[in-house]
């Protein structure tokens, strides 16, 4: 039916929700619409997938909302409401999900093979910059997630055929699509819809240029999609070119507070022999990510995966640079975790390295908290012995802020170990007493007095 302007109903709506509308056309090819359209200022409205009197729901599954989308059609959502299946419709009841075992959708009643083809021409009519503007688009990109989820393969086919496409011919779409906060979620789901090969042809382009894929772990988005990626090849022989891209920027990655769990994330799920050159270069760099905050995080869990001959180089590295490394401010809680392993070689090894610079150390928070350690080890008489050469040693480290723990902490395992050790300290620090009752000293005053004032003499 024509309208007294000329135009038909379906020119009025598309006006009426997309925008300016300069021109649309219909034809039908084999019985199919096919739709060419020119709009200005507006973005592309898809063919309906159901019949007007379906429309009810206003959200998809995972939360989103259609309410006042560009997409909708009239005040009736682009959604279909799945708790109405009238009788004969194009809702196939028994097909709650399509090919996809990631849980039921809206989109999932889409079993009408006319309204398949409907969908596949909107998406052919998505050609360059359009495509991308439209998986950028909060309501363009929650359209084709859902698309997606159909795990229909020439959908997939033709959205991942446009991403390569677009990337061949130097526009890196993935790589706006996986940093932008609407497209990466169309990135996300296309990803599980991959087939091994399109999934070899997306990988190639995350990994080719080194310097992207730098970016992209550096990214929420980015790093994220990319874990994903590791996930999803974690049995394949294409995992290769993430791991070669993270080992060539090793270091850099890892002292990133969002790389590094990129990184984690192969440590976590992938095989022994697929991360050996992770490890590798974890060795290989390890020092330098122990004096760097996030690195020496990032190194922390290194260590609570690294298994083998590889664990054993890199503890003998990290416990033979012991004194260097208590006494920086980030490298102390890398030692401080190789020697809560309790691994009596490399314990030994930090405990034995760090004679004469014990009281260096108890002087420094971080460093304080390695004294400590090293007094619950079968090795505490070293630090002790250490203390009692040298009497004003033992007073000033008494005395610090920090140190006086470390002294509270000796005369603790000391005393409950039975030990002559614990008498010796006290005949050494009782003659001073006096000295003690104020400042930091005062800690180690009540530890032996019970509190009790001691008299000047």
């Amino acid at each position: 039916m024509e309208t007294s302007s000329g135009s038909s109903p379906r020119n009025c709506l598309l006006a009426a929700n997309g925008g300016s509308l300069q021109g649309i056309q219909e034809t039908r090819i084999n019985g199919l619409p096919q739709y060419q359209a020119w709009f200005a200022n507006s973005t592309l409205v898809p063919p309906p997938l159901f019949p007007g009197t379906i429309w009810g729901s206003n959200r998809l599954g995972d939360g989103w909302d259609f309410q006042g989308s560009r997409l909708q059609s009239g005040a009736k959502s682009f959604v279909p409401n799945l708790n109405y299946s009238p009788s004969g419709s194009v809702v196939d009841e028994g097909a709650s999900i399509v090919g996809s075992n990631t849980g039921p959708s809206d989109y999932s009643v889409v079993k009408n093979q006319e309204k398949l083809n409907n969908v596949r021409n909107f998406i052919c009519l998505l050609q360059g910059d359009r495509f991308v503007n439209y998986c950028l688009d909060k309501d363009g990109s929650k359209t084709l997630h859902g698309l997606l989820s159909l795990r229909d393969p020439e959908i997939t086919c033709q959205i991942c055929k446009k991403v390569l496409d677009l990337s061949s011919r130097g526009n890196p779409v993935f790589f706006e699509l996986m940093l932008n906060q609407h497209g990466w979620h169309v990135f996300s789901e296309l990803i599980d819809s991959l087939n091994h090969q399109q999934l070899k042809l997306i990988t190639y382009e995350i990994t080719k240029d080194l310097s992207i894929f730098i970016a992209l772990t550096f990214h929420t988005h980015g790093s994220n999609l990319i874990k994903k990626v590791i996930r999803i090849l974690r049995r394949s022989h294409l995992i290769s070119s993430v791991t070669n891209n993270l080992c060539a920027a090793f270091l850099l990655i890892m002292t990133n507070r969002i790389g590094s769990y990129v990184v984690s994330e192969c440590l976590n799920h992938l095989r022994a022999e697929d991360n050996k050159a992770l490890y590798e270069a974890a060795i290989t760099w390890c020092l330098d990510l122990a004096i760097d905050h996030e690195g020496s995080i990032a190194l922390i869990r290194v260590i609570n995966t690294i298994q083998g001959l590889q664990r054993y180089r890199l503890l003998n590295i990290l416990s033979r640079n012991a004194v260097f490394l208590s006494q920086d401010p980030e490298g102390n809680y890398v030692i401080q975790k190789v020697i809560s392993i309790n691994n009596p070689l490399f314990t030994q090894n930090v405990c034995h390295l760090l004679i004469g610079h014990y009281e260096t150390i108890s002087l420094q928070k971080g460093g304080s908290h390695i004294v400590e350690k090293c007094l619950d080890t079968e090795w505490k008489g070293w630090i002790i012995e250490n203390f009692l050469s040298n009497t004003n040693t033992l007073l000033h480290v008494a005395k610090d802020e920090f140190g006086n723990y470390v002294i509270q902490k000796a005369l603790k395992v000391t005393k409950k170990s039975g030990s002559p050790l614990y008498h010796k300290l006290l005949s050494r620090l009782k003659p001073h007493l006096s000295i003690l009752q104020s400042g930091y000293g005062r800690n180690v005053f009540n530890l032996i007095t019970g509190g009790q004032s001691v008299k000047k003499v």
